[in-house]
């Protein structure tokens, strides 16, 4: 307040206004301390949180998937690195509207051209979260767009601040690239439908992906580091690494060359029978281990939402509806994710007929000796045999290999229902396999099977020949696997090895023997009963020669809800018969045309019964009649003279084709060392750098053996025969390993793949 006009200011007004201004000072001193010791004690915590989240940056550096393995170590699956492109919309803010307009406009044009993204998708991800530091453009990036974006990083906006100085700010500013992981699939569809597949997060959705995910999944790393506030463009003050942890990998029981072997021989069926699905299974028979697992059609875990099948696809393409479309698109990628060995349910048919035998020998029920006289009656069903006019005498072998009905519903009867029972738990049928897959569909009292307490002498009838109740394909297998390997029921298994980020095994897997079922000799009389159904039976199109073949048939109804009048075909077997080293399943799913399991499925295990043994290097024994149909290994002619190469060749009765005008052989086809039938074709060269001579492949089709290798040679190749060639005239070509018209040098090697049409019927 100014002192009145006039009034003289005294020393005491001097004073007073010193303490007040004094006291105002002090006053403004204590409020400031009070806020510094909020800021610094009492609050001191958030702030510093605050200015750590302006400082510093905190990334993830992900970890790596273990890889999986088959049990040679082939790699089936494995991470590789890429890279994820992110933005930082609250960077684009710091500067005037039209460096942040050009900013917007370029990044978003820019990556949207390298990443092959639509740009108006890229500018959403900035202009909408201006608020975030961090947005995810792009994940799993691969290594050349990583380098175009990294090369787009060292441009820069020119512009002047307020004050007129010329500035830039890099698109680096804008713009990071960080690590990431992806998973890679080399074997394509290989193997698919058990290994499963991961999704974008990395975490395993199917199969063993998932089953194992957290073995498989590694543990993140972080990066921490601190840049200055105010530098754009400065060097990182310091940084903590915290490396990232590979995940466990697994070594599996699969074995990619039979794998593919399976896969192979499925595939042919899935084209040929136009079924709506076929799978299969291979297991050592010692172990329990899974050797091949496989279902066709299946998918490639590289890009597991694409459809494979072009006959679903046309299906689609003709969907108009959206959510029609949609919902279609998606039970077909659900359908080819799904492993239909162990997730399907069928009726096993005339396969289980085994099952039943085994428990009527080990009963003493078995019957050596029995009439068929077409049918039998048990209380108010009668029963057919699929020969209507009846079998007539049958002995054991003859009761197997003949697929008889009535003969089986005896046996079933003589069993009655407990002790039949006792067999049907005792292989497995009420209760899952245990095998190392989430996926495994569980069995069902009174659903799948029929209960125990409330079965009737009908219900016993028709399960003795395997009707009436449903199994998934394993748990058939690991039965009909009980009987090869001395009545013993193993617990089947995938994984084999767990190893550590350095390769070191932290667990490994034994064999489990679950119970014994039956005894070895009633095992190796079933077996017998089996040979002979292969030999001289319904499943003689699974022979192969020298391999001693053990095995039966299916045709059975499909029971599934919408599938009345379709049908499952199968087979399961085991060889060689007299040490079995392998047993296989086949289950065809609603084949065209043909539909019974000797027919179908029967022919696919026999080609992959053999190419298996084979690679395994289990040595033929062949029958003095398999012998007299052996091919012969083809001589070297390589530096004879021509009238010494003839004299060679007439006695190993080959047929010779003499290309050029020389006095010696150079070189020839076949090699010397690979085998061709008797009296095959045999072409010698006798002139350096021969053009070589070309011979056509026919169309082997329907053909006879006898009319196959002639038509061969007129062609000037060499058929090796494929198929239980003792069948004789009966039996017809229905595949060859080179497709008709190819040109081929002469005298290559085809192989023609032949079935009987007659006596396998299986009912």
């Amino acid at each position: 307040m100014a002192p009145k006009k006039g009034k003289k200011i005294t020393r005491k007004d001097i004073m007073t206004r010193s303490i007040i201004v004094l006291l105002v000072i002090t006053l403004g001193f204590v409020v400031n301390i009070g806020t510094l010791i909020k800021v610094q004690i009492v609050d001191g915590d958030v702030f510093k949180a605050y200015a750590e989240k302006n400082q510093l940056e905190d990334k993830t550096i992900t970890a790596q998937r273990g890889v999986i393995y088959d049990r040679n170590m082939n790699v089936l699956a494995q991470s590789a690195s890429v890279w994820k492109v992110y933005v930082n919309p609250s960077n684009f803010k710091d500067f005037p509207q039209e460096v942040t307009d050009t900013a917007v406009s370029t990044v978003s044009k820019k990556l949207a051209e390298i990443l092959d993204m639509d740009e108006d998708t890229v500018k959403n991800k900035i202009v909408n979260y201006y608020d975030k530091k961090y947005i995810a453009v792009k994940a799993k990036v691969e290594k050349t767009q990583r380098d175009e974006v990294s090369e787009f990083l060292r441009e820069y906006i020119s512009y002047k601040d307020s004050a007129g100085n010329a500035k830039r700010v890099y698109y680096s500013y804008f713009i990071g690239v960080e690590a990431d992981t992806k998973r890679y699939y080399p074997g394509g569809s290989l193997a698919s439908t058990v290994l499963g597949f991961t999704g974008s997060d990395d975490q395993g959705l199917y199969g063993i992906e998932r089953t194992y995910n957290n073995e498989l999944t590694g543990t993140d790393g972080r990066l921490i580091y601190s840049n200055s506030a105010m530098n754009q463009n400065s060097s990182v003050d310091f940084e903590s690494v915290y490396d990232a942890q590979q995940g466990s990998s697994l070594v599996l029981t699969l074995d990619e060359t039979i794998q593919r072997y399976l896969e192979d021989a499925l595939g042919q069926c899935y084209e040929d029978s136009k079924c709506a699905t076929c799978y299969g299974i291979v297991m050592d028979v010692k172990t329990g281990a899974i050797l091949a697992m496989a279902t066709k059609n299946d998918f490639d875990p590289n890009e597991p939402s694409k459809i494979t099948d072009n006959s679903i696809l046309e299906k689609l393409n003709k969907i108009v509806e959206a959510k029609e479309k949609t919902e279609e698109t998606q039970t077909a990628r659900q359908n080819q994710w799904s492993n239909n060995a162990i997730m399907d349910l069928y009726e096993p048919g005339s396969v289980f007929k085994v099952i039943t035998l085994s428990a009527a020998l080990e009963e003493g029920e078995a019957m050596d000796s029995f009439y068929c006289n077409g049918h039998i009656q048990i209380d108010d069903r009668n029963y057919y045999c699929h020969n209507h006019s009846g079998h007539g005498s049958e002995n054991l072998n003859q009761g197997l290999a003949n697929s008889c009905n009535p003969y089986y519903i005896t046996m079933g009867q003589k069993l009655g229902v407990s002790r039949f029972n006792k067999y049907f738990e005792a292989f497995g049928f009420t209760e899952k396999t245990g095998i190392d897959l989430s996926d495994e569909t569980a069995p069902v009292a009174g659903v799948t099977y029929h209960k125990f307490d409330e079965m009737t002498r009908v219900n016993l009838a028709s399960c003795s020949f395997g009707q009436s109740f449903q199994v998934n394909s394993l748990q058939m297998l690991t039965a009909v696997n009980a009987i090869a390997n001395g009545g013993k029921l193993m617990k089947p298994y995938l994984v084999a090895k767990t190893l550590d980020s350095s390769g070191n095994v932290i667990k490994e897997t034994e064999p489990v023997v679950k119970r014994q079922v039956i005894s070895e000799s009633t095992s190796q009389r079933v077996l017998e009963a089996m040979v002979e159904t292969v030999k001289t039976g319904t499943a003689k199109n699974a022979y192969v020669s020298g391999f001693n073949v053990a095995g039966k048939t299916g045709t059975s109804d499909n029971l599934n809800p919408g599938k009345e009048g379709q049908y499952f075909a199968s087979f399961a077997g085991v060889a060689p018969a007299n040490d079995p080293e392998i047993s296989i399943i086949i289950v065809v799913d609603d084949p065209k045309g043909a539909t019974g399991g000797g027919a179908v499925a029967a022919p696919v295990a026999a080609e992959v019964i053999e190419n298996a043994l084979t690679y395994l290097n289990v040595k033929r024994n062949y029958s003095d009649s398999e012998k007299s149909e052996l091919n012969v290994a083809v001589p070297n002619f390589v530096g004879n003279e021509l009238d010494a190469a003839r004299k060679q060749a007439s006695q190993k009765g080959f047929t010779l084709k003499i290309v050029g005008e020389g006095s010696k052989v150079v070189s020839q086809c076949p090699a010397y060392g690979q085998y061709i039938p008797q009296n095959g074709v045999v072409i010698l060269y006798t002139e350096e750098n021969s053009e070589k001579v070309k011979a056509k492949v026919p169309d082997f089709k329907d053909m006879t053996v006898s009319q196959a290798i002639s038509a061969a040679t007129v062609a000037g190749i060499n058929v090796k025969v494929s198929g239980n060639s003792l069948q004789g005239a009966g039996l017809r070509a229905y595949r060859q390993s080179v497709e008709k018209g190819a040109e081929v040098e002469y005298g290559s090697t085809v192989t023609v793949y032949f079935k009987t049409g007659t006596g396998i019927v299986d009912g």
